[in-house]
């Protein structure tokens, strides 16, 4: 994204390094002859969400928590299918040629069993849900208990195994509505769980689900750490990365033995170059693993690093680079977490032994 007129979407092949362009919004939308003069796709904000065999997007031409978006074109889902290495505009054959009237969306989750999937809008905190067999979006609304027009919709949700979809949203002032989870039950609609709170009125950023959703972790940009648990269902606080990193965290992947949470740091307070952390999610301890620029010299200049789930069955994980400039390159970076630990003379954090199978490669 260029964070101006338009957005695209790649694939990297682990297994040759290939790094290729599969489509970008606005030629998709040309093509499906859906596409406005003077429109723009600043941003997929939303993380490439992989639902039964395809990877799926929407775009978000507006993230400031203002009354903007009444001018704005309302968003468009995209989908990648592989098997025919098709980029398509899906909003053309809706009303309107688009989703919802107005609105940006940020946040994606997936309900394969239903068939559907969820968004978090911004700057309103809607939910969407977006049936694929129909092809149709639906406005399904807010919890009823926010108090405030404008919020900041967390950049992670999940739906558990009965079809629960949990999300969380801030606004500073209101830290007493926000402090917690809250869900929405195709039964029932929207609730909230007063009993799962938040360490800070923060809402989550990343997330990682293990054992088929049976255990779930989850991090706000500042480092606090939780875990859902699908048997109960049940909510609990593990800690946080060493209070001291002042920085944004968006880099947050969970190894498959669920013991520990790897986490990069970005735009250091204190002017300090962005580092790696080992976080141990069972006693609650950071462990200082390199600096970004100890691992390639051209990091030394970027100051955002961020991604997460993202490993691929060799047992590495990925990650992005930038400085958040709309005219400067990006850097990816796969890293092999057990080659740096050895490295360093530390003893892997990944339990081989008992670990269960790297996550297949999306």
């Amino acid at each position: 994204m260029d964070h101006q007129t338009n957005s695209a979407l790649y694939r990297f092949d682990w297994q040759t390094g290939a790094l290729r362009l599969v489509g970008d919004a606005r030629s998709a939308s040309e093509a499906a002859n859906n596409w406005q003069p003077g429109e723009t796709a600043q941003k997929f904000h939303t993380r490439p969400l992989w639902h039964n065999g395809k990877i799926y997007v929407a775009t978000m031409n507006r993230s400031t928590l203002d009354d903007g978006y009444l001018n704005e074109r309302g968003f468009h889902w995209y989908a990648y299918d592989p098997a025919q290495n098709r980029f398509d505009d899906l909003s053309a054959s809706e009303p309107g040629g688009t989703a919802v009237d107005h609105g940006n969306v940020v946040t994606l989750a997936s309900d394969p069993q239903r068939n559907v999937i969820y968004a978090a809008g911004v700057p309103t905190g809607e939910i969407f849900r977006y049936d694929v067999s129909s092809g149709r979006t639906t406005r399904l609304g807010r919890p009823a208990t926010y108090d405030q027009h404008f919020v900041y919709s967390g950049r992670v949700m999940w739906v558990d195994n009965r079809g629960r979809l949990y999300f969380t949203a801030s606004a500073p002032e209101s830290p007493s509505v926000f402090g917690h989870i809250f869900y929405y039950d195709p039964e029932t609609g929207f609730g909230e769980r007063r009993d799962w709170p938040l360490e800070i009125t923060q809402a989550l950023e990343m997330g990682q689900c293990l054992d088929n959703k049976k255990r779930c972790f989850f991090a706000d940009d500042k480092g606090h750490i939780y875990r859902f648990d699908d048997d109960g269902p049940s909510w609990s606080y593990l800690g946080q990365l060493d209070p001291q990193q002042r920085a944004y965290i968006w880099l947050f992947n969970v190894a498959p033995d669920g013991n520990t949470a790897y986490i990069g740091t970005s735009f250091q307070s204190d002017g300090k170059e962005g580092a790696l952390f080992a976080f141990d999610l069972r006693t609650g301890t950071t462990k200082t693993l390199c600096n970004f620029p100890d691992l390639d010299p051209s990091l030394k200049s970027l100051n955002a690093h961020t991604g997460y789930d993202a490993w691929d069955p060799q047992g590495r994980f990925y990650f992005a680079s930038f400085d958040g400039s709309s005219h400067a390159h990006v850097i990816v970076t796969r890293l092999d977490i057990r080659r740096l630990e050895a490295a360093a003379g530390i003893p892997s954090y990944i339990e081989q032994d008992r670990s269960p199978a790297f996550p297949e490669a999306r």
